[in-house]
């Protein structure tokens, strides 16, 4: 099976059960995804859906990494939160896909970290638990907002097999070859490193009380200020 498509089946198989955040911001890639994965030829991708995709992944991605570098250092030490900020700041300042891969093996450190055994459960319930009220505000938005990411990511990555293979044949793509690539590349990461956090995500918010996002187009991740 191509590696690209068992990514989207594995995000969708980690959040099925799970009443998450939909899609804000991006309700064209529902669409989009179904049309490259079945319907529809190469062509019948515009300059728009490819416009479309790469800005929903650019956000996308941005909010998987400031949140998953929150809670690995909630992990770590909650007590150190506010020495993300330099980090997150670079993040959210990104303008395209060279200046956000350059966090990508940080991103890479953090998804590791909340991947561990008994990180997603007994540590971040610990975390969560023990922190002052600051601590609790900052991780449980991070925790809604990584699990928006994950259904955000379904879509995605269900669009990047067919955006790759648009760009040979629209002559008004060929000019953004290497953002898509660097979009695919991210999105295949996020892919490998959310199947088992987004399968913990549901029961550890639940323990805590946490409210996922509503499911509305307008939805966005919460602001966090450190």
């Amino acid at each position: 099976m191509n590696t690209r498509k068992s990514i989207a089946i594995l995000l969708a198989a980690a959040v099925l059960a799970a009443p998450m955040g939909a899609s804000a911001q991006f309700g064209a890639l529902g669409g989009l995804g179904k049309k490259m994965l079945g319907g529809g030829s190469d062509s019948s991708v515009s300059s728009a859906d490819a416009g479309a995709f790469l800005d929903g992944a650019l956000l996308s991605t941005k909010n998987v990494m400031i949140s998953a570098a929150l809670l690995a250092q909630a992990l770590k030490d909650r007590n150190g939160l506010a020495t993300q900020k330099e980090e997150i700041t670079a993040i959210q300042n990104a303008q395209n896909f060279g200046e956000l891969g350059s966090h990508k093996a940080k991103m890479q450190e953090d998804l590791t970290a909340l991947s561990a055994q008994g990180a997603m459960t007994d540590g971040m319930t610990a975390a969560y638990q023990n922190g002052n009220a600051e601590q609790k505000k900052i991780i449980g938005a991070a925790l809604v907002n990584l699990a928006l990411g994950i259904t955000r990511n379904i879509k995605l990555a269900g669009a990047a097999p067919g955006m790759l293979q648009s760009v040979g044949s629209n002559p008004q793509l060929l000019t953004r070859v290497g953002e898509f690539k660097s979009a695919a590349s991210l999105l295949g990461m996020q892919g490998k490193g959310l199947g088992t956090i987004g399968t913990a995500l549901p029961k550890l918010m639940t323990g805590l009380k946490i409210k996922p996002l509503p499911e509305a187009e307008t939805t966005k991740p919460v602001e966090v200020a450190l």
